[in-house]
């Protein structure tokens, strides 16, 4: 229903009612005329009410197809008491005893409007989540909370001794007690609803037009339960406006569909309601326990029904705290996690899962300063492929990238997983070897040997080759990360220069060689308020201590995992994989890919 049928139908509800209640407040009218126009109307709302919603159900599914048939029954059980009351009060002239069918036929209504609105309030998607049923049911807690509190403070001070004043039997008890209640469920619910904002923009007309009718009939028929425990015979013409409206305005509400005007806005900041919600019920608690003492400190009788109210309240206050306490813990447990996956993010590579820059750079320097300190040896190794552009441009980037992917794997099988293995940029890659004993042959020599077979991308064999800057610091004062680097690079272009496909050495005279070389400076990662990188590797090993050259023995890491091979304490273990990679025509030359 669009905006400007809706406020034409609210006129014309508005009118209605109007009129009805100024026919029954005319002494134009004999009483017996007025009271038929008075059932007349409220039996004609609850009729249009529950026609408007079933009809409307049929076309709509889920939750709005759910809350409109809810309500076609509760409206229905409705029209039926209002027949009954109808039909004793105009046909036979009595009163309708109590309780009776009437009583059923008016407490479906809440009892069916409860769950009418609840569907309502879950028509908002939420993401699927530990705490996603935890919220529901801490909802529902509360509810129960605000209403038993309610309940107690209403039943304390008056609505206790006007029950027991007009309701002689359990059965007249248990019915007397029965429309107060459910009548304050209601309006409990329905404001729970519009202050904590549950349900979607786009149907928050719905709600205001179904609250709004709840909440009539509630109010009218809280009047006529307060006139008849008062002693009164009839209710004046304008407290019966709520049985007339509500039914009305719930008609409406099945009529109306989603409200354009909300269907793209951005749902507003709720930080305050959210905070009312929060407090609301906890005030409740507090001032129902302040009645209560104050009732125990004057000599009050405190009956069974407030007894057992406050009981149950204590009890739900409890349940709360513990699914909130489970809600709590999983919501620190998701933001661990993603503080961890963030983490992980901010310090690796994200096409090959290598350390980036940053990490690579922290632990070099943690590797110098355990050298200044311990004397401890270690290896820096840089690789840069060479010609690597050429694959890019011949078979796009999307083949560049599974190369260095597998680049990356074969890096990680070089080593032992306490080392580290990075990719700087492009196609530049980095090895830190942090042990006592280097292998034979040196590191170089062994990432060398795993260029010697061919990467079959896409069904061409590419052969690959990069070379290789090698630095072995020595003992030396100002030994720096950036020092080193400098070096490793001096040693890499040097190799290249020599033909490509080697590993270099660093020695001092590389500096003269290439002159122009300056690396820039390692970016240090954030010492407050971000990811801080582990001055451990990435594997499950601590950082070996200095205590002789048999210091480690590596562990088998998956399918290209190697093995220590007995040899003696400067023995170094040879790479082993799933499948052999073929062998290349030249490991030096870069061939021409053939088809398989």
């Amino acid at each position: 229903m669009a905006t400007r049928p809706l406020g034409t139908a609210l006129g014309l509800l508005v009118g209605f009612v109007a009129v009805v209640i100024a026919l029954d407040s005319t002494p134009l009218l004999s009483k017996d005329v007025a009271i038929i126009v008075d059932d007349g109307a409220q039996l004609a709302a609850g009729v249009f009410g529950a026609v408007a919603c079933w009809w409307t159900a049929r076309q709509h599914t889920g939750t709005q197809r759910r809350w409109r048939l809810l309500m076609a029954l509760a409206l229905a059980g409705w029209s039926v008491g209002q027949a009954i009351w109808s039909w004793y009060q105009i046909a036979l002239d009595a009163l309708l005893p109590c309780p009776s069918l009437a009583d059923v036929g008016f407490l479906a209504l809440p009892v069916l409007a409860l769950p009418a609105l609840l569907t309502l309030g879950s028509s908002a998607s939420r993401p699927p989540g530990p705490g996603s049923q935890h919220t529901s049911a801490v909802y529902l807690l509360d509810s129960v909370v605000v209403v038993g509190s309610l309940f107690v403070l209403t039943w304390a001070t008056s609505l206790g001794t006007v029950v027991h004043t007009v309701a002689p039997t359990a059965p007249a008890f248990v019915t007397a007690v029965a429309y107060p209640a459910t009548d304050l469920v209601l309006v409990v619910i329905v404001g729970l609803l519009a202050v904590t904002r549950r349900v979607p923009e786009q149907y928050r007309t719905q709600l205001a037009l179904l609250g709004s009718g709840l909440v009539a009939i509630s109010v009218s028929d809280s009047i006529f339960a307060y006139i008849i425990s008062t002693g009164g015979e009839e209710m004046p013409p304008a407290t019966n406006l709520g049985f007339i409206a509500g039914p009305l305005l719930i008609g409406l509400a099945a009529l109306a569909g989603p409200d354009p005007r909300h269907a793209v806005h951005v749902r507003r900041a709720v930080h305050r309601t959210e905070v009312a919600h929060l407090l609301l019920p906890f005030v409740l608690v507090a001032l129902t326990a302040g009645v209560v003492a104050a009732q125990a400190a004057v000599g009050w009788r405190i009956d069974a029904v407030e007894a057992v109210t406050v009981i149950v309240v204590i009890a739900v206050v409890l349940v709360r705290q513990v699914i909130t306490s489970l809600q709590n813990a999983a919501l620190v447990e998701r933001l661990s996690a993603v503080q961890a996956q963030l983490t992980h993010r901010a310090l690796h590579d994200p096409l090959t899962g290598l350390a980036n820059r940053v990490l690579f750079g922290e632990r070099l320097r943690i590797a110098v300063d355990r050298h200044n300190v311990h004397r401890r040896p270690f290896a820096l190794v840089i690789v840069d492929l060479d010609d690597f552009k050429a694959i890019n441009d011949r078979f796009g980037h999307s083949a560049g990238d599974v190369v260095l992917q597998a680049v990356a794997q074969r890096l990680r099988a070089c080593v032992r997983a306490t080392d580290t293995v990075a990719r700087l940029g492009g196609d530049e890659f980095a090895v830190l070897v942090d042990a006592p004993a280097l292998p034979t042959g040196g590191i170089g020599q062994r990432i060398l040997s795993a260029f010697h077979h061919a990467f079959v991308i896409e069904g061409w064999r590419l052969m690959v080759s990069a070379s290789l800057g090698v630095v072995e610091p020595a003992q030396e004062p100002r030994l720096t990360a950036d020092l080193l680097l400098h070096r490793a690079d001096a040693a890499m272009y040097v190799g290249k220069r020599r033909g490509k496909g080697v590993a270099v050495h660093y020695r001092p005279e590389m500096d003269r060689e290439v002159p122009q070389l300056a690396h820039p400076a390692w970016p240090a990662p954030a010492r407050s308020g971000g990811p801080q990188p582990s001055p451990q590797a990435t594997g499950p090993q601590s950082w070996p201590q200095p205590t002789g050259p048999q210091s480690w023995q590596p562990q088998p890491t998956g399918p290209q995992s190697w093995q220590p091979q007995p040899t003696g304490p400067r023995s170094w273990p040879q790479p082993t994989r799933a499948r052999p990679w073929p062998q290349p025509t030249s490991p030096q030359s870069w061939p021409q890919p053939s088809r398989r």
